[in-house]
């Protein structure tokens, strides 16, 4: 379980252009379900987003992760915590021009030491899955926006990792592959796995396999089900 306690985050604090993007957030998100955030442009979802998966520190309050704090830990101990306990789809994908979409979703299996023809075989399921496969040789800058997105995902899936985390992961992809993400959503959960999504799309918000809905406002949190 992922645990936050009266959690706020403050941008710039101290300074004349401070922002406080969450106030004093409280929220259990719980172990193999998907967890949607949905909430306006600048209502503090991808912020939230950010610290659930250890890319933020929280400006007050407490994270923790399976019981253990995490919020206050040293950034070395966090880059293993994110590597080993998270995959990631970025809303500008952040995807690596000049590589081939193979080598992009394989690349967050590079530290690991795993064998390359495993990562590779793990990376090409994805990739078909996702109706990729035949393009996992392109240089990614060849891609579509909704292929992009697409590569994104299964990069984010590679590693198996326990919890996926995605901000906005439907926003350039048609009804059949949200149908398509969907189902993968659904396996992760069905295998254990934890999924934290932000999203307007409420193709995602009233999916079947979404079993709770945090909505935010304003940096609150103020309705929630699930």
């Amino acid at each position: 379980m992922i645990s936050l306690s009266d959690v706020s985050k403050t941008y710039n604090e101290g300074r004349p252009n401070a922002v406080t993007a969450l106030h004093g957030v409280t929220l259990d998100i719980a172990r193999t379900g998907v967890t949607v955030f949905m909430g306006p442009s600048g209502s503090g979802k991808t912020t939230l987003l950010s610290l659930v998966g250890c890319m933020a520190r929280p400006t007050t309050g407490r994270i923790t992760l399976d019981g253990e704090p995490v919020s206050g830990l040293p950034e070395r101990f966090l880059t293993e915590l994110r590597r080993v306990k998270f995959g990631f789809v970025f809303q500008r994908f952040n995807l690596i021009r000049g590589l081939s979409v193979l080598d992009n979703v394989m690349l967050p299996a590079a530290p690991s030491g795993e064998d390359p023809k495993a990562v590779q075989a793990r990376a090409m399921m994805r990739l078909e899955a996702l109706g990729l496969a035949e393009k996992a040789l392109m240089p990614v800058e060849v891609l579509s926006g909704g292929e992009t997105q697409r590569a994104a995902i299964a990069r984010a899936l590679v590693n198996d990792a326990p919890v996926l985390i995605a901000d906005e992961p439907t926003a350039n992809l048609d009804t059949a592959l949200t149908h398509r993400f969907l189902d993968i959503v659904a396996g992760l959960r069905d295998a254990g796995k934890t999924v934290i999504l932000t999203s307007h799309d409420p193709r995602i918000i009233s999916a079947s396999a979404v079993t709770a809905v945090v909505e935010m406002r304003d940096g609150q949190m103020v309705r929630g089900r699930g």
